[in-house]
């Protein structure tokens, strides 16, 4: 049942009945037809001068299949306490030879933070990681270095790797940029192109991060290597020593991989993010040069890009929820607007159909937002 609602009393979760235009003659849709109010949208409904929108308020649009909301990959007071030893960590080795007395502290609370972590991620063999879940924060060197933990573990786990390795990668994820602390932070955050010799400084992270990490006897050679490694690519032409294949060390290899997703996925100075499956794409399209195959394989194996109950915007500027995502990069789909499934993978009428982006809530059911 429909009702008319005066603007200041629409709420988060009413549903609009009908498209919501600029004017009779301007047909440039604000809200598509059901869609999914939020506060930002009702608050774009004000500015524009709507002042009253007939919605349904008991109920989703019909014969959508309800699903739960997709669950954190990690729990948030866990994820906040990683962040803790991590800022912790970086700000010790920030201060140099004057930090010896407090390594030792940081230290052990990384390493707590990791084997919690594990035993968080482990919990469940068949969990996938949904990268979007660990972009929920703004502070880019320490998230990016949990993120890249938690994408390596996940991909190690899928692989096969004993506990104690797993606890392993879990703590070079965490401290693999830990050798940019001797970078000055005005090259880190450049948001300008850097110059060869800049450039030549920031590659050197990687070799300072082990001596970091040697001179001070934090873990063993094995940490240290796959740190000072995790730039070093498939064909030989990465950094510090060229290194190639079987050469570079399997958990740099890894790191490697999880690094270049989240990287890619994040917002920077200078650049955009990418959607998730373009990165996914990009990694693939590395395989044999930079990247190890039978790391990738893992690496999307373990990476759930369209969660359960995420809506999808796709090509066609249509909004879809996702029933099933067997298919990573092809999820079955139900539209938004008239209750059809679409499997994106194996129906050849939907094959030319592409996903643009995701949403982990119902934020918009319109591509229209983006333009008000």
């Amino acid at each position: 049942m429909a009702k008319r609602i005066p603007i200041n009393e629409l709420a988060e979760g009413m549903i609009v009945e009908q498209g919501i235009y600029l004017g009779d003659e301007d047909r440039t849709a604000l809200v598509g037809k059901n869609a999914v109010l939020t506060n930002y949208l009702i608050e774009k409904l004000k500015s524009r001068g709507v002042k009253d929108v007939q919605v349904i308020t008991d109920k989703r649009p019909s014969g959508l299949i309800e699903l739960p909301p997709p669950k954190p990959v990690i729990d948030p007071r866990l994820r906040r306490d990683a962040i803790i030893s991590l800022k912790e960590m970086f700000a010790v080795a920030e201060l140099g030879e004057s930090e010896l007395h407090n390594s030792a502290k940081a230290v052990k609370q990384v390493d707590m933070a990791v084997q919690h972590l594990v035993l968080n991620l482990t919990k469940d063999k068949r969990a996938l990681v949904n990268i979007r879940d660990l972009k929920s924060f703004d502070d880019y060197t320490y998230h990016h270095s949990l993120s890249v933990t938690v994408l390596a573990v996940a991909i190690a786990q899928e692989m096969g790797m004993s506990s104690k390795n797993l606890n392993l990668i879990g703590k070079c994820g965490m401290l693999h940029d830990i050798g940019k602390t001797a970078i000055p932070i005005e090259i880190i955050n450049k948001k300008a192109k850097l110059s060869d010799d800049e450039f030549s400084l920031i590659q050197n992270h990687s070799p300072e991060g082990y001596y970091y990490l040697a001179r001070r006897h934090i873990g063993a050679e094995e940490l240290w290597e796959a740190v000072m490694f995790h730039h070093e690519k498939f064909d030989g032409s990465g950094y510090p020593k060229g290194l190639k294949e079987e050469e570079i060390p399997l958990m740099s290899r890894i790191i490697s991989v999880a690094d270049v997703y989240d990287a890619l996925t994040s917002n920077r100075p200078y650049r955009m993010p990418m959607q998730p499956a373009e990165a996914v794409e990009y990694i693939m399209a590395g395989v044999g040069t930079s990247f190890d195959y039978d790391v990738v394989v893992a690496f999307i194996n373990k990476l759930e890009l369209y969660p359960l109950g995420s809506f999808v915007e796709l090509s066609n500027g249509k909004i879809a929820v996702v029933l099933s995502n067997d298919f990573p990069l092809r999820p079955v789909v139900q539209m938004m607007d008239t209750g059809e499934i679409f499997d994106l993978y194996n129906d050849w009428r939907h094959l030319s159909l592409t996903i643009k982006r995701v949403f982990t809530e119902p934020a918009a059911t319109s591509t229209a937002e983006d333009s008000i």
